[in-house]
């Protein structure tokens, strides 16, 4: 006759530490919990062949009836209980389950399915209140640290992010630093071109924050990075953009792909004499992710750990973001380097 665990993903801003019990998956969590405690609770009696049926029928249809409208009033309460302290929030939750006890042991008695005698229904109803408020107790303590280690995970991976973020624009602004420092004594109106496109660039990953932005966005800032690439290379940069439409619901985290293509410039091309060319490419292979592959040329020698941090920083950024739904794979094959990124997107 108590609420039994119930363990929901999602949890709504404004609804504290309880989960949001609305969902079908905590209905059915709930349903099959209350039968699993009417079971359990029919066998702790004693065996009687000819009682086990009505027993378990009785004791099924109170705890169903407790956890369901328990879960209905919680599920409406939600909001109004996640404004409070987490104690005084669960004394809430707990009083009302003990009324749903106390008015189902009423009820039960009123129909003549327990004894009439008062001493006797008193000790029914206090059995059936403690019995509530224990599994009550020990449920709502162990969402609690449920929802603790969630907060506990989830400010671990932000922290994590902005100590890669902070990695990533320092790395950036070096180069981009280290490209208008080789323009400045040739050609000085390439050179303020390339300073007035890095300011751009560093507005627009400065606002960016660490959320999550379109796709459309980042590729936005990937071609205002190779275009400023472009007034110091000349010719020796070819682009090769196969991007066609970007679903509008793809959303990836800031400073992402640009990178990625940094590396291919500085990795790629920069060390060829004759320069070469850098290939992005979209596709949808499967309903609901899209794939970003970048290839460009493999120059000799070209390795370390230079090559590989921005690989590295923006691998862990994914999976801080989309776990083991999103991946990132390089490989080098002949004179060519790829970089495969398959993330998944959905509903904005």
């Amino acid at each position: 006759m108590a609420k039994p665990a119930i363990i929901a993903d999602q949890q709504a801003p404004d609804g504290g530490f309880l989960p949001d019990l609305c969902q079908r998956a905590a209905v059915l969590a709930v349903v099959v919990g209350a039968q699993l405690l009417a079971l359990l609770l029919v066998l702790a009696q004693p065996l009687e062949a000819d009682r086990f049926w009505p027993r378990l029928g009785m004791w099924s249809l109170a705890a169903q009836w407790v956890g369901l409208l328990g879960i209905a009033g919680l599920c409406a309460a939600r909001p109004g209980l996640g404004r409070l302290p987490a104690p005084l929030a669960s004394g809430l939750a707990i009083a009302w389950l003990l009324l749903l006890a106390t008015l189902t042991t009423l009820v039960a008695a009123g129909l003549g399915l327990l004894p009439a005698d008062a001493a006797a229904l008193g000790w029914l109803l206090a059995r059936n209140l403690l019995l509530t408020a224990l599994v009550a107790g020990v449920v709502l303590r162990l969402i609690y640290l449920q929802h603790a280690a969630r907060l506990r995970e989830r400010a671990h991976h932000q922290a994590r992010l902005e100590v890669l973020q902070a990695r990533m624009r320092p790395h950036f602004l070096f180069n981009s630093l280290n490209t208008i420092a080789s323009l400045v004594g040739s050609d000085a109106q390439r050179a303020e071109e390339v300073t007035l496109a890095l300011a751009d660039l560093l507005r627009a990953s400065l606002e960016a924050g660490d959320r999550l932005i379109p796709l459309a966005d980042e590729l936005a800032l990937c071609r205002r990075y190779l275009a400023m690439e472009q007034l110091r290379l000349g010719e020796r940069l070819e682009l090769d953009w196969c991007v066609g439409d970007v679903p509008p619901t793809a959303r990836v985290p800031p400073l992402s792909l640009q990178p990625l293509l940094e590396n291919a410039v500085f990795h790629g091309v920069e060390p060829l004499p004759a320069g070469g060319r850098i290939g992005l490419a979209l596709s949808l292979p499967v309903p609901g992710v899209v794939q970003i592959i970048i290839d460009n040329p493999l120059a000799a020698g070209r390795t370390g750990a230079g090559l590989h941090m921005a690989l590295v920083n923006v691998r862990a950024r994914l999976a801080g973001h989309f776990g083991a739904a999103a991946s990132l794979v390089e490989q080098a094959q002949g004179d060519r380097h790829t970089v495969r990124l398959r993330l998944p997107f959905g509903s904005a």
